[in-house]
């Protein structure tokens, strides 16, 4: 059994680092928007017999259900993101008896279907444990497929390309890398919102942009 694991942060602290540029209403939205564009590319991919969203958001748990993925709530008892990875992780593996996990942020809206299947094509059909790992262009994690899905500890954050392959070179498992730049690509700074407005986005992400695009018109109209 294969399975998507995609963590979302609570709205109300969704893409903080373009409150300089966005309102918390719009940083809402723009994170509601890539999260709908990531959950139908993994359904669309074909690959999941389950696709699965982490958060503490009503919201958000509303919204993955209506796309037909499953929400996990995280314990309010939990820190940050490793540890809420690491509770959707061993909840899938253990509860849900996963063999195999991709998890893939909420916030890399060129993502297409056929990037999902190219990640998980590399975990191979031989049942051999393996991670695969694609990097974002800071040297983040974009994807990380693994098997068994607890092959390795969650070590998300800066410079988490490294740390996920030492851990899991450290556990004698291969490891293959994928250079993806459409998964590299993810939204974190507002340079990143401009970049995106001349991209091939997700369908949701679009229609967001094209609302704000719309909304700004119509203030500078006289």
């Amino acid at each position: 059994m294969r399975a998507a694991l995609i963590p979302m942060k609570s709205l109300a602290q969704a893409k903080m680092r373009l409150a300089g540029v966005l309102d918390r209403h719009e940083r809402a939205g723009l994170a509601l928007a890539m999260l709908v564009d990531i959950i139908t590319a993994c359904n669309e991919s074909g690959c999941f017999d389950l696709v699965s969203v982490i958060s503490d958001d009503s919201e958000v748990f509303w919204r993955a259900r209506e796309l037909g993925a499953k929400p996990i709530a995280e314990p309010a008892t939990l820190s940050g993101l490793n540890e809420g990875l690491t509770f959707g992780q061993r909840y899938l593996a253990r509860r849900v008896a996963v063999d195999e996990l991709v998890i893939l942020p909420a916030d890399i809206p060129l993502a297409r279907p056929e990037d999902i299947r190219a990640v998980v094509e590399a975990l191979g059909a031989d049942g051999a444990a393996r991670a695969v790992l694609v990097r974002s262009r800071d040297n983040g994690t974009n994807a990380l497929a693994l098997r068994p899905p607890e092959a390795i500890a969650m070590h998300f954050g800066p410079n988490s390309a490294d740390a996920h392959r030492a851990a899991a070179e450290a556990a004698g498992i291969a490891v293959v890398e994928i250079t993806n730049e459409r998964l590299a690509f993810d939204v974190d700074a507002p340079e990143d919102l401009a970049a995106m407005s001349t991209m091939r986005v997700g369908a949701a992400t679009s229609a967001w942009l094209e609302a704000r695009a719309d909304h700004a018109r119509k203030e500078l109209a006289p």
